[in-house]
């Protein structure tokens, strides 16, 4: 427990190169090593409740990961999930959300990116120096859809002992807040009917039909809640939800029960969060939202906390009633906030609402004061819809830290915090990226795409990493060239089947390019999708949000007309932290719009959001030779190809590090149509884990 002073979070300071080491007595010391043994099993567990098969790390949902600043950790994944289980992707990784791994990316955590994954029966060791800010981070899995069935949890950066930090945030303890949301299915069973025709004239018995995942039943918080709390709708319903907490709910005892009279006799129970706090003490709470669909709105009744840093850059105090009161946070990113412990010794709620998606539930957690009783608040609970996102303009609110651009030290070594004391730089390259959602006439499909090209890993069971690693000129000898991609009927080797085999087949490259020589396909299609960048230039992004259909996007004439609908994403990026130069809605004008953008104090984050029918504008200095995906968060957009790939300085790579996972000879391609009679085959029928 930290005391009066202490920061044990945040505040970019990246001491240390990869190489670097410890002076003391003129000998050069090795940094400490933090060793963690992770042990992946699959197991029953009812986080809300509700009995189902979930990811269990050391026995445990989303245990917290901590390392301190310059550490090397060496983190043992041990694959204990038996072959049997259904997957969309064979084997399990890890990523380490919002470290940047300068100089290690083969350690990134991406499956098929950077590395393979770690098959069942098998592990891996990450091994890389923490060189990043002090902060909150998270982990999860980066294969298939894993994050879903519980491979996440929190991950904080703690300072090293006696650095001089450039903000000092002073507070009393500390508390996490891991926010997620929940399903009753298995991810596999969820992820499978999204990548089946949606298409009706192309659907048959076998292959089935396009099934969307629809709202989750419950939020977690801190991986426990109740789904008994909301009465939801059937699959899909808009309907307002009502949400109450019985005084028996606040925990229910394994078994059956008045509660749960239908549970199974080994049925866990379920309980909710206390988050427990002192009068007069203040409290840094990191919340982090790990969601795979719903951007959150996270409220502490009768406190109005001050956010200080957010995804783990220190940001200038602004206190939460400068927004709606609460803190939004969308799926990838993390606020750090002060809750000062102020009112009258009681039990608050902690309430976190969807926005943007009508008939979710809500999830709930106690503010509980040391010496209240342990019961429910005696308040209202706090409804979903209760309160409204932050608007555009309230979001363009959260600026950088005056302290840490004024910090003077600017000798210390190290990335993220040289860019955050740092003036903007002018842009070298400026790129537009398209969102859209087009129906694919190949397959009747209907995916997720960016500048027309719905993302694909590499067909050929290998890390793109390893492929340009081993050949600089991979990425040209497999790019499609336009004269094929540009007119109808182009047949993308992405799509059409489940299981590619090692070294087998095309591979289809495209890349997006400032200026003519790589246009946008007219016409939708399915491939790797690249960005080639060389070191030291300067990246401007404007990220379009434009109709499903734009672009040529669904091939069905009348029936299609109409699919012009949009939605909110949250973009996360590998490798960097960018600046948020502004957001705003309808297309992005460079005459009308590029005033308005913040180039003296924007946010640097990792994680931005582009708004519904709208644009956000980012910049980042292209530093860290590697392949960075660039994808949105939601978990599900992502499966359906919501990704681009940065190929950034790949002729300046560090050394491939030995014994990475083995590759197998065949893998799923994550575009696999999931015919009912291939799922059969895997892996025969397993009620409700098979779609």
């Amino acid at each position: 427990m930290p005391g009066l002073a202490q920061c044990l979070w945040l505040l970019p300071l990246l001491l240390l190169s990869a190489a670097a080491g410890v002076h003391a007595g003129g000998r050069k010391l090795s940094p400490p090593v933090t060793k963690v043994t992770f042990r992946a099993t699959y197991e029953t567990a009812a986080p809300d409740c509700f009995e189902r098969p979930v990811i269990l790390v050391n026995g445990q949902l989303s245990p917290k990961l901590e390392v301190t600043q310059g550490d090397i950790l060496e983190l043992t994944l041990i694959n204990d999930i038996p072959p049997t289980v259904p997957t969309v992707a064979g084997g399990i990784s890890i990523h380490f959300h919002g470290l940047n791994m300068r100089g290690a990316p083969w350690y990134d955590g991406v499956a098929y990116i950077e590395s393979c994954p770690v098959a069942p029966g098998t592990s891996f060791t990450y091994r890389f120096q923490v060189n990043e800010m002090p902060g909150t981070y998270f982990w999860h899995g980066h294969t298939g859809a894993d994050r879903g069935d519980g491979l996440a949890g929190p991950m904080v950066v703690h300072p090293r002992k006696g650095e001089k930090l450039p903000v000092n945030v002073t507070y009393d303890g500390e508390h996490t807040i891991f926010l997620s949301d929940w399903w009753h299915t298995t991810s596999a069973a969820l992820a499978m009917p999204l990548n089946r025709p949606f298409d009706s004239a192309r659907q048959t018995n076998d292959t089935g039909g396009f099934v969307w995942v629809n709202n989750p039943q419950s939020l977690l918080i801190n991986s426990r809640g109740c789904y008994l709390d909301c009465a939801l709708g059937p699959g899909g319903s808009k309907n307002p939800v009502n949400c109450s907490i019985p005084a028996a709910n606040y925990w229910i005892g394994p078994g059956r029960s008045a509660q749960q009279p239908w549970a199974s006799a080994v049925n866990p129970g379920c309980s909710h969060e206390n988050i427990t706090v002192e009068a007069g003490k203040t409290y840094l709470l990191r919340i982090i939202n790990s969601a795979s669909l719903t951007y959150q709105t996270v409220c502490f009744e009768g406190h109005d906390v001050t956010i200080v840093a957010a995804d783990t850059v220190p940001v200038e105090p602004i206190a939460a009633s400068k927004f709606n009161g609460c803190i939004d946070v969308n799926s990838g990113q993390r606020y750090d906030v002060l809750l000062k412990a102020d009112k009258a010794a009681s039990n608050y709620w902690i309430s976190a609402h969807v926005q943007y998606r009508p008939g979710s539930p809500s999830g709930y957690a106690v503010l509980r004061y040391k010496g209240a009783p342990e019961t429910l608040p005696s308040t209202p609970l706090p409804q979903p819809g209760s309160v409204a996102a932050w608007t555009l303009e309230q979001d363009a609110q959260i600026v950088m830290s005056s302290q840490l651009k004024n910090f003077s030290n600017k000798g210390v070594a190290g990335g993220v915090y040289r860019e955050s004391i740092s003036a903007v730089p002018n842009a070298t390259v400026s790129l537009q990226l398209n969102i859209t959602q087009p129906l694919m006439e190949q397959t009747g499909q209907i995916r997720w795409a960016i500048n027309n090209v719905a993302g694909q890993n590499p067909s050929p069971c290998k890390p793109l990493l390893d492929l340009v690693y081993q050949d600089p000129k991979w990425i040209q000898k497999n790019v499609v060239p336009a004269k094929d991609y540009m007119q109808n009927g182009f047949n993308s080797s992405a799509l059409g089947s489940e299981i590619t085999r090692d070294g087998k087949g095309r591979v289809d490259v495209f890349l997006t390019t400032p200026g003519k020589a790589h246009p946008s396909p007219v016409y939708p299609t399915a491939g790797t999708h690249l960005i080639p960048l060389k070191k030291g230039e300067i990246v401007e992004v404007v990220l379009q949000n434009l109709n499903a259909n734009a672009n040529n996007g669904d091939y069905r004439g009348e029936a299609g007309v109409n699919r012009t609908a949009q939605e909110q994403h949250p973009f996360h990026l590998h490798g960097h932290h960018f600046w948020v130069l502004g957001s705003g809605l309808g297309v992005y004008d460079p005459a009308a719009n590029a005033s308005s953008l913040n180039t003296v104090n924007p946010p640097l984050r990792d994680t931005a959001t582009l708004p519904q029918s709208g644009w956000v504008v980012l910049r980042f200095k292209a530093d860290n030779p590697g392949v960075w995906i660039f994808h949105c968060h939601l978990l599900w957009h992502q499966y359906m190809g919501q990704m681009v790939m940065l190929a950034e300085a790949v002729d300046e790579l560090p050394d491939r590090p030995k014994g990475l996972p083995r590759c197998p000879s065949t893998c799923y391609s994550n575009a696999a149509p999931w015919k009912h009679s291939f799922v059969r085959k895997e892996w025969g029928s397993q009620g409700y884990e098979i779609p």
